[in-house]
C-alpha cells in the first residue's frame, strides 16, 4: 500500500478487518501513530512479512509492537530522513524487538542506533533466530553489533553499509559468524589487510561477497582465494588498490565463481586477465564485468584474454569498455559495451545510491 497520507485508527481497522488472513504487508510513505499501528497489529495475526518503507512516525516504540505478531519472520524498516534522530530509537524497545520477535530476517535502514547498547539482550540466555541481518546507515556501535552477532548463531547473511566499519568490526564478524554464506562490506574503507584476512580465514562457506568501494589489497585478495573456495558471486567494483596479481589469484583458484565484477578497478592491467593458465572458473562463470579497468583499447594485446573468454562455456553477460572487442566476437553472451556517457551515468547512479 502506497498511501501518502496519515493512516488513522479507522484506516488501520479497515485494513485489519478486510485482511485478517494477510501474510505479507508493505506500507510505503504512510503517516501513522503508535495507536493506529496498535490497531493494525491486533488485526493481522497471521502476517509473516512486514515492510515499513519510509513511513512517517515509525520509531522503536512502534517497532517493538510487532512482538505480538507470533508468525512474523521478516521485518524491514526504512526510516524517513527527517526521522533518524536518536531520540526516537530507544534501548529497551530495541531489546524487546530482538528478544521477543520470532524474526529470521531483519532489515533496518536509517535510524541512528549509535546510542543503543543492547545490554538487556547481552544478559539474556536465549539465542536469536536471525538468519539474515541488514544494517544500513544505523551507525550501530561495535559493542552492540558484537552482542547482536553473538546472539545470532544461525546467521547466514550479514550486510553492513554506512556503519563506520573498522578492523574490530570484521574481527568480531570472524569470531561469531563462521557459517556466513553472504557478506556485504561495501565501502568499508577503514578495513585493512589484517582485518580482511581475519574474516576470510573464518568464513570458508561464503558464497556471495560484496567488498566494492573498499581499499582491499592483493595480499588480502590472495587470502580470500585461499580460504573461501566456494565463492559464487564476488563484487569488487572500484577496489582501486587491486592489481593483476590479486585478480589472477582469484581466477586461478575459484572454481565455483559465477558472477565477478571488477569494474572501476583502475590498477588492473591486461596481465590480470591474460596468461596461458586456464581460469578455474571457466566452467561456471556466467557474468563478468571488466569495464573501466586498466585495459587500453587498441594498445594492449588481447589474444590471451579473448582465448580465456571464449573458453567460458556458460558466459551470459560480458561488460567491457566500448570498442574493446568486435560486437559479434562472443555470439553466446550478451556483450554490454560501456561508452564514456554510460560510464558517467552509471557513476552518477551509484553515487546517488550511496547517498
Amino acid at each position: 500500500m502506497d498511501a501518502k497520507r496519515r493512516l488513522i485508527g479507522g484506516d488501520m481497522r479497515f485494513i485489519a478487518q478486510q485482511c485478517v488472513n494477510l501474510r505479507v504487508l508493505k506500507l510505503i510513505n504512510c503517516r501513522m501513530t503508535p495507536a493506529s499501528f496498535d490497531v493494525l497489529c491486533d488485526g493481522i495475526p497471521q502476517v509473516h512479512s512486514m515492510t515499513l518503507e519510509y513511513c512517517h512516525g515509525v520509531n522503536s516504540r512502534m517497532a517493538s509492537k510487532v512482538t505480538r505478531l507470533t508468525h512474523l519472520s521478516s521485518l524491514s524498516i526504512m526510516v524517513h530522513a527527517q526521522e533518524r534522530g536518536e531520540g526516537d530509537w530507544r534501548e529497551d524497545d530495541m531489546v524487546l524487538l530482538l528478544a521477543r520477535s520470532p524474526l529470521h530476517s531483519l532489515h533496518i535502514l536509517g535510524p541512528d542506533l549509535s546510542h543503543v547498547h543492547l545490554r538487556g539482550l547481552e544478559r539474556s540466555s536465549e539465542s536469536l533466530q536471525l538468519t539474515h541481518l541488514y544494517l544500513v546507515s544505523t551507525f550501530i556501535s561495535h559493542n552492540a553489533l558484537a552482542v547482536l552477532l553473538q546472539k545470532s548463531p544461525c546467521l547466514a547473511t550479514l550486510v553492513l553499509l554506512h556503519n563506520a566499519i573498522k578492523n574490530t568490526t570484521v574481527q568480531t564478524i570472524a569470531e561469531n559468524c563462521s557459517a556466513l554464506a553472504h557478506l556485504g562490506l561495501q565501502q568499508a574503507k577503514s578495513v585493512t589487510t589484517t582485518g580482511f584476512e581475519s574474516v576470510f580465514r573464518k568464513t570458508q562457506w561464503l558464497k556471495c561477497l560484496d567488498i566494492s568501494f573498499t581499499l582491499i589489497q592483493d595480499s588480502a585478495v590472495a587470502a580470500l582465494a585461499r580460504h573461501c573456495p566456494k565463492l559464487q558471486v564476488l563484487n569488487m567494483s572500484h577496489c582501486t588498490r587491486l592489481t593483476h596479481v590479486g585478480l589472477w589469484e582469484l581466477l586461478r583458484s575459484l572454481s565455483d565463481l559465477q558472477d565477478l565484477c571488477v569494474s572501476g578497478c583502475i590498477k588492473l592491467k591486461v596481465e590480470g586477465v591474460s596468461g596461458k593458465e586456464a581460469w578455474a572458473c571457466q566452467g561456471s562463470l556466467e557474468v563478468l564485468d571488466i569495464s573501466r579497468i586498466g585495459l587500453r583499447v587498441g594498445l594492449d594485446p588481447l589474444d590471451e584474454l579473448v582465448s580465456h573468454l571464449l573458453s567460458l562455456h556458460r558466459l551470459r553477460v560480458l561488460r567491457v569498455d566500448e570498442g574493446l572487442f568486435p560486437t559479434d566476437l562472443f555470439p553466446y553472451a550478451k556483450t554490454v559495451s560501456m561508452s564514456p556517457a554510460s560510464i558517467r551515468d552509471d557513476d552518477t547512479s551509484q553515487s546517488q545510491s550511496r547517498a
